[in-house]
């Protein structure tokens, strides 16, 4: 009897402190928010239905970590670049690291299908959640394509997320 009692007791930690990890990994409404203007804008090429959570055999937040003191896009190059204080890229950094793979149709659940299930020609990216942040006013997020790999700085301008500018990771 008192193994059995071990056992369920045993099963109930885990099942809590999975639930607690899941709470931790999932997307928020903000998050999904910008995820459908990134796969419905008619301004990039067809999204690939799963996320990305790495590139070239490293994670994501591993390329985020040598941004040159996190200046997003280089304000010497882009005006829109902005600067961030440690404590915001660590938390950026901690989302990155927390996101796992994710059918986004099973996110966005519209009801016209509008990501693609083979990479074929040059026409396509595969994209990472994005990660909201400063009051709902910034996001960043990753895109690979054919030729490039890159974060992806985007401004909340009256309701609707733009592009702001673009920090490249690699590019062919």
């Amino acid at each position: 009897m008192k193994k059995l009692l071990l056992l369920f007791l045993g099963l109930i930690f885990l099942l809590s402190h999975k639930s607690e990890d899941n709470q931790s990994k999932s997307i928020n409404e903000s998050e999904l928010q910008v995820l459908r203007e990134i796969v419905l804008a008619d301004s990039i090429p067809r999204v690939y239905f799963k996320t990305t959570i790495s590139d070239l055999n490293q994670p994501l937040s591993r390329h985020l970590f040598y941004l040159s003191e996190f200046d997003i896009c280089s304000s010497l190059v882009n005006l829109g670049s902005i600067k961030m204080e440690e404590e915001e890229r660590l938390t950026i950094l901690d989302r990155f690291t927390t996101m796992e793979v994710a059918n986004i149709n099973k996110l966005i659940r519209d009801p016209k299908n509008h990501t693609v299930k083979q990479l074929k020609g040059d026409n396509w990216f595969v994209i990472s959640l994005p990660v909201v942040f400063r009051d709902g006013k910034y996001a960043i997020y990753y895109a690979k394509g054919t030729y490039i790999g890159q974060f992806v700085l985007m401004q909340n301008i009256d309701g609707s997320w733009k592009d702001v500018c673009y920090s490249p990771v690699w590019q062919e």
